[in-house]
Parts: structure tokens; sequence; C-alpha cells
């Protein structure tokens, strides 16, 4: 475990500190190298001689990039373009996923497989995918390659995207990095508190409830009751730990001015599987959007199959084939980026089905609402269609964090055909959780909830606060602080739990 998480207190304590102390006192031109020191210090704990590799790569991508950026002829920058891309992603392909291709090839032919030794580096496929995107914007002409390798490291390893993300695009940051702006009080005080509100997401609802996840996902059974328990809390389990972590990052990067694209968007508030995924991950999802979905919808094979499609079995076959195509590759692509593991690939086509199912039913369910005078947003409807997508989504979160396919599968199945509420009093004490741990949990999750419900209806929590008086202002912060000293799950009995996004 690696104490330089962005939960753990060497982090918030130690080293973000340092780096604060060190980019203030620095004259503005040399800040961007203070940001530079600190992503390779960060990185080299996590990953030691692997920095050389994400130097490399980032050296490769900003060349490839300025030859692109200037080239006229449009065949050779598209050879570039792809042998760059083959580059960065040839690596992440085998590192990552070469015992799971090799596995399942050799299964084929009824072979044994020996798995190879292989490390991969720390956040390899959040910083491959950015390279990507910077690499594929400059070839459309969305951006110019920077003329500063310096701007452009600080970019392509910036500690708080690192390890977890937000997936960013080069746009988004790059003139708050050359700018070098020193630290304002407004910045200081805006981050600091959202990574004192990640930190609460993180140690007092995830942290708590990772004994109970991981004794059910480890010692799982064929007991119904015990598996939708493992389902709940994993899913809590995962948005408490992956939105915690990235309002951390998103604090830590807005200390110094520079502004993060929300990763999360109160997606519990969605209406259905196709909305929850542009809440949750969003930048993953708008990545899959603009560099999968988009260019596989458009290319000349997808739009010759559509209109063969059209000609031969009508326009609705011809409309659909496209999109579902692309869609596919999307979400296929989804799973296979969790990791190399057939349960990954599950979940992303999982969800797949529920948007082709969604696309199909758009039209004879607005025509039921319409037939018999159904609002949209009915109070009924609304509560038919939040329970419809807890449903979805705790299933999913089951088959994710399932250790294989046919674990997953032997949990679902269970809830259906060995489902006993009988069992709930011996199930309890099993979970490692007192009556403390589970009145934390359930107050520290509508805690969370109300605030979101007050972000999806009213906006901005933060401005609210700002707006009272300077006493209820330091009454709140200083609440959430001690409700972090006091019912953090640290301390004896507690080991600091790792970043669940972190091995992606």
């Amino acid at each position: 475990m690696n104490k330089l998480m962005y939960s753990a207190p060497l982090y918030f304590i130690a080293f973000l500190p340092a780096v604060m102390i060190l980019y203030q006192l620095c004259p503005q031109k040399f800040r961007k190298y203070v940001l530079l020191l600190a992503n390779y210090a960060f990185f080299y704990t996590w990953s030691k001689f692997f920095l050389v590799y994400q130097v490399i790569t980032m050296v490769i991508t900003y060349v490839s990039s300025k030859i692109i950026d200037h080239i006229k002829n449009r065949k050779t920058k598209k050879l570039i373009l792809l042998l760059a891309i083959v580059i960065n992603l040839g690596v992440l392909v085998i590192l990552k996923y070469t015992n799971f291709l090799g596995e399942n090839i050799f299964a084929i032919f009824h072979q044994p497989f020996t798995p190879i030794r292989l490390i991969a580096p720390i956040g390899i496929s959040y910083y491959t995918l950015q390279m990507i995107s910077y690499l594929m914007d400059i070839s459309s002409g969305k951006i110019h390659a920077d003329h500063s390798i310096v701007d452009f490291a600080v970019y392509a390893s910036f500690f708080p995207t690192l390890i977890q993300g937000p997936i960013t695009r080069f746009n988004e940051i790059k003139d708050s990095i050359h700018a070098g702006n020193p630290i304002t009080y407004q910045n200081l005080k805006f981050g600091s508190q959202r990574i004192l509100f990640g930190l609460m997401k993180k140690m007092i609802i995830a942290d708590r409830l990772d004994p109970a996840v991981s004794k059910i996902f480890t010692s799982y059974t064929q007991d119904g009751l015990f598996s939708l328990i493992g389902a709940v809390l994993c899913t809590i389990q995962l948005y408490m730990d992956f939105s915690g972590i990235v309002d951390i990052c998103l604090g830590s990067a807005e200390i110094f001015g520079i502004k993060l694209p929300e990763n999360f968007r109160q997606p519990f508030f969605a209406e259905n599987a196709s909305d929850f995924w542009r809440r949750w991950h969003i930048t993953l999802g708008t990545f899959l959007r603009d560099y999968v979905f988009y260019p596989i919808s458009l290319a000349k094979p997808t739009r010759r199959l559509s209109k063969f499609f059209t000609k031969h079995f009508g326009k609705a076959a011809g409309k659909f084939i496209g999109p579902f195509i692309a869609l596919f590759a999307v979400w296929f692509l989804n799973g296979l980026w969790h990791g190399p593991y057939w349960s990954y690939i599950f979940y992303g086509l999982y969800y797949f089905c529920f948007m082709v199912l969604e696309i199909l039913l758009k039209k004879p369910v607005d025509d039921f609402l319409k037939k018999h005078q159904i609002d949209n947003n009915h109070t009924g409807l609304r509560i038919f269609r939040f329970v419809k997508l807890l449903i979805i989504v705790i299933i999913g979160e089951l088959f994710f964090r399932a250790k294989t396919l046919e674990v997953g599968w032997t949990m679902f199945s269970s809830i259906f055909t060995n489902f006993h509420l009988s069992t709930f009093k011996d199930t309890l004490p099993f979970l490692r959780l007192d009556m403390i741990d589970w009145t934390i949990v359930i107050v520290g999750v509508v805690i969370i909830s109300l605030v979101d419900f007050y972000k999806e209806f009213n906006g901005s929590i933060r401005n609210a606060i700002e707006q009272k008086p300077t006493w209820i202002r330091w009454s709140i912060i200083y609440t959430c602080i001690f409700a972090l000293l006091i019912f953090g799950a640290y301390g004896p009995g507690y080991d600091i739990v790792a970043m669940i996004y972190a091995e992606f």
C-alpha cells in the first residue's frame, strides 16, 4: 500500500502543503517546474523506475503532436497519428492485457498457459487516454500542439489526475498551467473544502464499509440475502470511494488555480441507464463518445451498412444499426478499460443492452404516456424510474465487484433462488461491523444524499454556504473536520484502504 495515496495523511498533511509552499515561494515563471517536480516525485513513489516509461511516452507524444500539427500531407499526418497512438496504446495493451489475451487464446486450443509477470505503472489507463485525446484533438484541428514541452509534461503527469483521473483534455488546463498564477485565498478555501468533503466520503463511509464488502466478496455463499446486501454495500462504497477521491483531486488542483472537469453529477438522480452514465465517470464517457462512438458512427463502412439495412430491412433498421455498432464498441471498450477480466467486459455489455432497450422503447413509452395523459414529471413515475435505476446499478455493481463472472452469476442467481429474511440476524455479525458502524454509515449516506439533492435542484452548495454569515460557514467547516476526526475509519483496527479505481 502506497502511503502517498490521496486519502493518506502523508498526502494532505505533508506532500500537498510542501508543494503549495514551494509553488508560492517560487517566481511565477518557475512555478510550472515546481508542479513538474511534484508530479514526478508523486509518480516515483508509486511506480519507481516506470517513471522513465512515462517520460518516454510523453516525449514521443509531444514530438508526434508537433509533426502532426505542422505537416500538410493528410496521409502522412494520419500515419504519424496512427503510429503515436499505437505506441501509447500498445504499451498499455502489452502490460495490462497480455496474460488475458494469452489465457483466452490458449484456452481455445485447449493448451495450458503460463502467465507472464508484467507490472504496469500506476495510472497507465488514465494518462494513456489523455495522450490519445491530445493527439486526436491536434489531428482534427481542435487545438494546436503546445510549444513548451514543460507545459505539456505538467499536463501529462499532473499529480491530482495521475492515478484516478479525471481524464483531462489539454485545452481544459493549458491556460492555467501557462499562467502559473499564485495561490489565492479563494482557491485555497474552495480547494480545501472540496478535499475535506472528499475525505469524509472516502474515510467515513467507503473505508468503514470495506471490511463488510471485502468479507462478502471473498467468502461469497449462495445465500440470496447475503448477496443482495453485498451488492447494495459495494454500490455505496464504490460511489463514495471514487467520487470522494475525485473530490480530493479536484480540490488539490483548484488550490493551484487549475480547474479540472467534473467527473460526477449526482448520478443517482438520473432518469435511466444512459443518463446515469452521462453523470458517472463523465470524463471517460466523453472520451469514448468523442473518440470511439462518433468516429465509428461516421465511418464509411458503418454508413454503407446503414444504407444496406435501410434498403433490405427498412428505415428503422438502417437508422439504428450504425449507432448500435458504435455503442457496442463503446461499451465493450468501457468494460475492457476497467481491467482484463470477463466480469468487466460483461459489465460493459450489460449497460449496452439496457441502452439499446431504452432507445428501442423510447417511442412506445412516450406514446403510452401521451395516450394515458401521464405527465413525464409525475411523482409516481419519477419514483418508478429511481427504483428501476437503483436495481440496474446495484446488479451491475454486483458483477463489477465479483472476482469472476461465474462468482457474479452465482451471487446474482441466489437472490432469486435462495433468498430468506430469516438469515438476516446471522448475516450481520459476519460482516464485521457493529451498530455504531452501521449508524455512522447510514447517517453519512443520508447527509451525502441530501447534499446531492441540493446540488441537483439548487446548484452549487459551496456558493450557497459562501453566502451565509461567517459563524455559520465556520460552524459547518469545523463540524466536518470533527466528523472526519471522530468518525473516520482509521487508527487501531483499521488499515488504509486502497483507492478502488486506482487499479484500473
